[in-house]
């Protein structure tokens, strides 16, 4: 292919890209999916979806417009090559997926994740107030984690705090004391426990 050549796929695909962002600010996303996917078609049939990622970003926002949260999950790790797309990448989707209150959707990528993102997973069952599942949880993301790690005591006052709401007042007694152990002076711990010891002689 010659350089004219070139230049002039490249300004096809441009004024091809300036459709689809046309119908995306008239609001038509339909009309700009069909856009981007001509594009993608056109000029990207033979390469790796890496390649247009770009392009395969604009359609995921077009579908988040237009509510198909399940297209936007179907699509989401399109937009990197299989080596790229880890963790982050996901917690980025669960993310969105949350900010639209799709809190169903976000818990099915979640129990997809493995143990990848047990702490977030934590975080958010107790945000949705599902404490059995989150009790669950840190249990298996105790299981992984070494009593050496800095993070350890936290994690320990997480699963105090559950066990607590459980009303399993001699098992957060026991976290209590680990965390005590560590850091006499953690008024948090210290507070809890009197808080344990009080309902375990009721």
């Amino acid at each position: 292919m010659g350089l004219f050549d070139i230049f002039k796929k490249k300004q096809s695909e441009g004024d091809s890209l300036a459709l689809a962002e046309a119908s995306f600010s008239k609001g038509d996303y339909l009309g700009s999916i069909e856009s981007y996917q001509k594009v993608i078609n056109t000029f990207f049939a033979e390469k790796e979806p890496k390649s247009y990622g770009h392009i395969t970003k604009k359609i995921i926002e077009c579908h988040r417009f237009l509510g198909n949260y399940e297209r936007v999950i179907e699509l989401w790790p399109s937009q990197y090559s299989s080596v790229d797309y880890g963790p982050k990448e996901m917690f980025e989707l669960i993310k969105v997926l949350e900010a639209a209150q799709k809190f169903d959707l976000a818990e099915k990528i979640y129990e997809s994740s493995g143990k990848t993102l047990l702490r977030n997973k934590v975080e958010f069952y107790i945000r949705q107030k599902k404490i059995p599942q989150a009790y669950g949880t840190i249990n298996e993301l105790l299981a992984s984690v070494n009593e050496n790690n800095p993070e350890i005591a936290k994690l320990w006052l997480v699963k105090a705090k559950l066990s607590m709401s459980l009303l399993k007042f001699p098992e957060a007694n026991k976290y209590l004391d680990k965390i005590l152990e560590k850091d006499s002076k953690n008024m948090e711990a210290r507070k809890l426990k009197d808080f344990c010891s009080r309902n375990m002689n009721n």
